[in-house]
């Protein structure tokens, strides 16, 4: 399979499986997670060159990886969303964490699903396999009425403008009110998802065509160059080629 990037949205995390692309040595603020669906990855953390087919990179830790045109599965995770939390008890203070080969190629045979099938289901059973492998309950949230029309709410907003205050109101609720319910409900905090929220708009704009500059404003990005500004430290790749031969699908 050539010139293939499946980018998986979710609500705290945002995924690719893809055969062509590598990035040259940068950090960024997101726990990522690595797995080879053939052979061995090349990842250098630091100055030490690792090969392996599966590996946990702790967030603002620089890194560079080569996947030599090999399939792989990348996501980079919120550290203060509920998993990112308990990942972050796991990698504690060191910079990487290998996933050994027995939980790794459990990994593998259910990620080759999603070359065939590239569907929220198939997305869904690898991810629960994922928290599997780190020990983590995965479980599909039933959030509070408030918050699913919130979450309604901003489908279908302009991202003009994100006055926490005005949805509030509208909620019949205080600012602070929903912002606790939020982080208490979604496990992220309000201010992260619509940082998310604005990339993910931005992203939908590019796949349909529209350019960086045009797809940037509409998010409500200040500037194209603020756009991959944020691009780069939420997933630690150009924004240009994140987009590149890319298809899209929103998994919650």
């Amino acid at each position: 399979m050539c010139g293939m990037n499946r980018i998986y949205w979710d609500i705290d995390k945002i995924s690719m499986l893809t055969d062509h692309l590598d990035a040259s040595a940068h950090s960024h603020g997101m726990i990522q997670f690595f797995l080879c669906l053939e052979d061995e990855l090349e990842i250098r953390v630091g100055k030490e060159k690792i090969m392996c087919s599966c590996i946990l990179v702790n967030k603002n830790v620089r890194h560079s990886f080569k996947a030599n045109s090999k399939i792989h599965f990348t996501c980079v995770i919120e550290p203060v969303s509920d998993i990112g939390i308990k990942l972050n008890c796991i990698l504690q203070d060191k910079d990487y964490c290998i996933v050994d080969d027995s939980k790794s190629n459990e990994l593998k045979k259910i990620a080759m699903d999603m070359k065939d099938t590239f569907d929220t289901e198939t997305y869904r059973k690898f991810m629960a396999e994922m928290y599997e492998c780190f020990d983590i309950p995965y479980l599909n949230k039933q959030f509070d009425d408030r918050i699913l029309v919130f979450l309604k709410m901003l489908e279908q907003c302009s991202c003009e403008e994100h006055s926490i205050e005005e949805y509030a109101g509208k909620l019949c609720i205080s600012a602070s009110r929903l912002s606790h319910l939020f982080s208490e409900q979604v496990g992220i905090t309000l201010k992260k998802y619509l940082t998310l929220h604005q990339l993910e708009r931005a992203f939908q704009d590019l796949l349909a065509g529209k350019r960086i500059t045009e797809a940037a404003l509409n998010a409500g990005f200040d500037s194209p160059s603020h756009f991959a500004s944020t691009v780069k430290r939420m997933m630690g790749l150009p924004a240009r080629s994140t987009v590149k031969d890319s298809e899209f699908l929103k998994v919650y």
